[in-house]
């Protein structure tokens, strides 16, 4: 019964290598056969032998070593795929580790159940700056953020962001009512740190110019909803408008009518940002919003300026 088993198993880590070089995306499957049908010999082999007899050894590692390059054939197979984990990868790979009797082998194969877990990892970063810097997000929070810098919400600031999501792709597929609903809860948790968390968003995201005159329009149009502008929404405007690279010729362009007090022909040093940002952040605050104003559908109205 010994030699019997020793026979199938080296039989059966001689057709996993040869399925899982012909079909790499199928290896986890290849890789899992191999554990089911070898588990129970590797056993009976191993309370015969000992972990010290040589050729047992030779066998277990050749055994670990297979069912290791399964997984890693099969990671590097599926990892681009949308609907990937690494779950599968991981469970072939701790498998793995239940064979191998070797310490070179062993730390291998913790090497790679490593960098699993770190693609994994990066993967789910990824996802959530993906979330955050998706450009729908930005201009989103961009007319969230100019409607609640002054301290007040207007019904017709609500009415415009939900005439812009109607009548084009700008907010993307975020549904407007839950979010602007989500943004208040936020926005009462943290009052201004929203709006500076707004601006680091801004400040890291990679934003091409038709997209920065986007903002631009998003921010004036929604700063005019309510028919009135005072010194903090300027304030607020100049810090925003520091965090972008387009010129402000290009802004008058798209925007004629816009006020000089909202550009500035100031050099932005520093010192000169450090000092904007405190003027506003020192004496604007943030009161607690109610979400009743949300209950309005009225229409939008276009303000008398």
């Amino acid at each position: 019964m010994t030699q019997k088993y020793i026979k199938e198993l080296i039989d059966s880590i001689a057709t996993a290598k040869k399925k899982r070089k012909a079909d790499a995306l199928s290896a986890y499957e290849t890789g899992m056969e191999l554990i089911f049908q070898s588990k129970p010999k590797y056993d009976a082999l191993k309370e015969t032998f000992g972990e010290t007899e040589p050729e047992f050894r030779v066998l277990a590692n050749e055994l670990a070593t297979e069912v290791l390059q399964c997984g890693i054939d099969y990671f590097k197979a599926v990892q681009n795929n949308s609907n990937f984990s690494g779950e599968n990868a991981l469970e072939i790979l701790r498998s793995a580790n239940e064979f191998a009797l070797e310490m070179q082998i062993k730390s291998r194969i913790e090497d790679n159940i490593q960098g699993v877990k770190d693609w994994v990892s990066n993967q789910a970063m990824q996802e959530s700056q993906s979330r955050i810097y998706n450009f729908p997000s930005i201009a989103f929070k961009t007319a969230f953020s100019f409607m609640t810098c002054d301290g007040h919400i207007d019904k017709n600031e609500i009415a415009l962001i939900r005439k812009l999501a109607a009548e084009s792709e700008l907010f993307g597929n975020i549904n407007v009512d839950e979010e602007l609903e989500f943004l208040i809860e936020v926005i009462n948790r943290l009052g201004m740190g929203f709006l500076k968390d707004y601006f680091k968003v801004l400040k890291n995201a990679h934003l091409t110019q038709d997209q920065e005159l986007t903002l631009v329009q998003v921010a004036m149009d929604t700063l005019n909803a309510d028919a009135r502008v005072d010194y903090n929404e300027i304030k607020f405007f100049r810090i925003f408008r520091t965090l972008l690279t387009i010129s402000d010729d290009q802004i008058r362009e798209r925007i004629p009518s816009i006020s000089e007090d909202f550009l500035e022909t100031d050099i932005f040093s520093k010192a000169y940002l450090d000092q904007l940002f405190d003027d506003y952040f020192e004496h604007a605050s943030i009161p607690v919003f109610s979400k009743i104003l949300l209950e309005s559908k009225a229409k939008y109205v276009e303000p008398d300026l």
